[in-house]
């Protein structure tokens, strides 16, 4: 069950790189601001253009980890690749429309690279996706 199926196929990779671009912003940013005050005492710090702090930091990983782990199926791999997308777009919209301390947890003054960075590494997923949703459909056909 933990043996990944091979040769890796788009989709697996895409949960792959996804999940490491997640964590090329998730762990500078818990280094460079590992605050996880809540309410008017969040804090944010921009790391790589983007607002960090360990709240946002540390929601990264709850991408990041899934991905690896789903990237030994194919089929997971498509699910978690739609999964994490819908939850990266929804966050990019939530980032894009607030600059107010969201959730009590994230303070995002500058939401657009945020929403930027969200609808960016969506992309991947949603191609790995793509891809393996329309290769299989066609294999079904034939």
């Amino acid at each position: 069950m933990l043996t990944p199926e091979r040769p890796l196929q788009p989709v697996q990779w895409a949960a792959i790189l996804g999940s490491i671009a997640v964590l090329v912003w998730s762990v500078p940013g818990l280094i460079a601001n590992p605050d996880f005050h809540v309410g008017a005492d969040a804090t944010s710090v921009r790391v790589l253009g983007v607002d960090m702090n360990g709240w946002h930091a540390v929601s990264g990983f709850l991408v990041a980890i899934p991905g690896f782990f789903a990237a030994l199926r194919r089929s997971w791999s498509a699910l978690f690749n739609l999964a994490a997308a819908g939850a990266l777009l929804s966050t990019a919209l939530w980032a894009a429309l607030s600059t107010q301390v969201a959730g009590g947890l994230f303070y995002f003054p500058h939401g657009g690279a945020d929403a930027l960075l969200h609808l960016g590494t969506s992309t991947i997923f949603l191609a790995g996706a793509a891809h393996y949703y329309l290769t299989t459909r066609k294999t079904q056909r034939a």
